[in-house]
């Protein structure tokens, strides 16, 4: 029994190991796509309309 927990202790450590690999790139990249979005919305209404003339 006590070989089934240390054993557990093990794996469940290696997950939250591996978990944490992926939740901090995967962060970085939703706020870099989040910002390039805002961005891109603060450009848009930062630009003048283009006027044609009829």
């Amino acid at each position: 029994m006590q070989l089934l927990q240390s054993g557990y202790r093990g794996i469940s450590l290696v997950l939250d190991l591996g978990a944490d690999r992926i939740l901090i790139p995967l962060a970085i990249v939703l706020g870099l796509a989040g910002g390039a979005m805002i961005g891109t919305e603060l450009a848009r209404l930062q630009t003048p309309e283009i006027q044609t003339m009829p």
